[in-house]
């Protein structure tokens, strides 16, 4: 069901000998919140700069719904930015600062729009006005767009189709009578599938009867009286400024001076004059970094709000967690110029696909160790009991502990203790710095409700389903598919990042599995793509057994091989119709199976973990 608005295949972009982004991927969907989180340096800006045109790249594809946009320049794009410094115009009003670019006689996008604009209320349908869109987007100057849509409008037009026609016999039938050039016209006009009585008088006075009858209804000549009026440029100017202040909740803001705003008020001009231009995608670097923490949390749930509200896809870049958490559908998170995870705020929390990512989003705890046998971590001079059982002894991993996760308890009952040396009161809860009392003595820290003193010594208990451990020589790690009402279906892991279920071979992201392991694969509905037209160019085909419309998709049940997976598309499909399924590799999840599933091989080294931990626990 999701639609892939935007895609970035194998960018490469580089300062001299300075690479910033090498073979990058990404695609994005349509109407979501996407925020690209990391630290400085990461290359998040440098992607954002080249979506909206503002960066030239070396090699790689950009492709706006399957067209490659990367030729286009900036301003012709269906892409808006909101910079970090509003960059507002303080010696004009609030109107003028949101209508600048579209009285801009070079760059302005204002004939672009009112033609969509008039489109739209004339009731034509949004493939036939995004198919006029992008024609337009090839054409720089504004005037000459208006001569474009003029002649294209004419090119479809009964009225202009009839006067060329009249005029073409104006000479030979100017002194006829009615019964010699009424014949001609009739037959012109039946040719057109046109049906309007002719007037009885002279030739002059029937032709400019039959050209008024036939503009009342023609709503080609119509739009063309618009555009070609002095005032349409203005009437859509004020339109378009009125809407986009009614979005970001400032109407009767329009004749106020910039010196008379607020912070946050500024910030939502300038998201006014980005949005004025109908863009498809919004992108935003650092918007609220200028604000104050109390205004930053608000406009956080505004922005969300009004994504919602324009229903167009939001770019976002950020270094701050909390803004990636929560205002986004999906999280982008980036270091070094590539994507280490990618995923919803609450998976990437959750289920950290690496040791980064774990530090930079919860600002974890990390320690390196060893896996002495199954469900054990040796580390601060302890073992800790673990969850996992799927790394070999003597393994060398890391484990990570998000500081919520500590539990603090008496010296006596801990499992570790240390000295308070630092508290911190942040976010309703206190942070503490913690030096551990073992070899090297190293610091954690730790979050609490409750209050200690610098120099206190406290103790700490970890659960074991609150340790997450991650090989150290991993460089990629299973995003666990922890979601609901999602396909799952049994397959085998071949190595080299593939995965074959249905008797078909898809590659993955995932490297974490031995190769002849059978695993799970996990694929979201929204996240099939349905191929309707000619299935057997899918890997995947079946039989829809259901369809449910839900008020804004069809949820469809389609059989493959007996088993009946859940798709969800805009689309209705009839039952008993085959249809293909397609996915990208990076919306195929793979998790682990029970042991009894495995190969001999697998199950011999899963058993002899189990046996070992089961030991321990009784010991114990």
């Amino acid at each position: 069901m999701a639609h892939k608005i935007l895609e970035l295949r194998g960018i490469r972009k580089e300062y001299g000998q300075n690479v910033i982004l090498d073979d990058f991927d990404l695609a994005i969907n349509e109407n979501e919140f996407v925020t690209f989180l990391g630290p400085s340096g990461c290359g998040k800006t440098t992607t954002l700069r080249i979506i909206g045109g503002f960066e030239t790249m070396q090699a790689g594809e950009l492709l706006l719904d399957g067209e490659d946009i990367a030729s286009i320049p900036a301003y012709k794009r269906p892409i808006n930015t909101v910079f970090q410094r509003y960059a507002l115009f303080p010696h004009l009003n609030i109107y003028d600062n949101i209508a600048f670019g579209l009285r801009n006689n070079v760059y302005s996008n204002v004939y672009d729009i009112g033609t969509m604009d008039l489109m739209a209320d004339a009731g034509f349908d949004e493939e036939e006005i995004d198919s006029l869109s992008r024609k337009l987007s090839h054409i720089n100057k504004p005037k000459d767009v208006k001569n474009y849509v003029v002649e294209y409008f004419k090119s479809l037009s009964n009225y202009y189709k009839v006067s060329d026609y009249l005029d073409s016999i104006k000479k030979e039938y100017k002194k006829a009578t009615f019964e010699q050039y009424s014949t001609v016209i009739s037959n012109k006009l039946n040719e057109l599938n046109l049906d309007y009585p002719l007037d009885g008088s002279k030739f002059k006075d029937t032709c400019s009867s039959l050209l008024e009858k036939i503009g009342s209804t023609d709503v080609y000549y119509q739009m063309i009286t618009k555009i070609t009026s002095r005032s349409f440029k203005e009437d859509i100017i004020r339109r378009e400024v009125l809407n986009a202040l009614k979005m970001v909740n400032l109407s009767g803001y329009e004749n106020r001076k910039i010196d008379q705003l607020s912070g946050g008020q500024m910030q939502r001009i300038a998201i006014a004059r980005a949005i004025v231009n109908k863009p498809r995608i919004l992108l935003l670097d650092e918007p609220l970094s200028a604000l104050d923490l109390k205004l930053r949390k608000q406009m956080r749930l505004e922005l969300r709000e009004m994504q919602k509200n324009l229903g167009i896809t939001f770019i976002f870049v950020t270094h701050d967690q909390e803004e990636a958490m929560v205002m986004s559908d999906t999280v982008v998170v980036m270091d070094k110029g590539e994507i280490q995870q990618m995923g919803r705020p609450e998976d990437i929390y959750n289920t950290p696909a690496n040791r980064f990512v774990a530090s930079f989003i919860g600002e974890a705890n990390i320690f390196r160790g060893v896996y002495p046998e199954a469900r054990r971590f040796q580390a601060l001079g302890k073992t800790f009991k673990v969850s996992a059982h799927d790394f070999m002894p003597l393994d060398k991993i890391y484990i990570i502990v998000a500081r919520d996760d500590f539990d603090i308890c008496s010296v006596d009952a801990a499992k570790f203790n240390g000295i308070v040396k630092k508290v911190k009161f942040s976010k309703n809860v206190y942070e503490l710095t913690v030096e551990v009392n073992t070899e090297g003595n190293p610091t954690i820290i730790v979050e609490t409700e409750d209050k200690y003193n610098i120099g206190e010594e406290i103790g700490f208990t970890v659960e074991p389903g609150n340790i997450y451990c991650e090989a150290i020589t991993e460089s990629r790690s299973k995003l666990l598919a922890n979601y609901d009402d999602c396909n799952i279906i049994e397959g085998q892991y071949l190595g080299n990042q593939q995965v074959s279920f249905y008797n078909a071979v898809f590659d993955t992201y995932l490297v974490t599995f031995i190769p002849g392991e059978v695993v799970d694969a996990v694929i979201r509905p929204e996240d099939f793509d349905l191929e309707i037209d000619n299935p057997d160019s899918a890997i995947i085909q079946g039989i829809v057994t259901k369809s449910v419309f839900t008020g804004v998709h069809f949820e469809l049940w389609v059989d493959v091989d007996g088993q009946n997976l859940l798709v969800e598309d805009y689309q209705n499909v009839e039952i008993g119709q085959k249809v293909g399924l397609k996915v990208d590799f990076y919306e195929i999840h793979l998790m682990k199976v029970e042991d009894e599933f495995q190969p001999a091989k697998i199950q011999e080294i899963r058993q002899k973990g189990r046996l070992i931990s089961d030991k321990i626990e009784n010991e114990a």
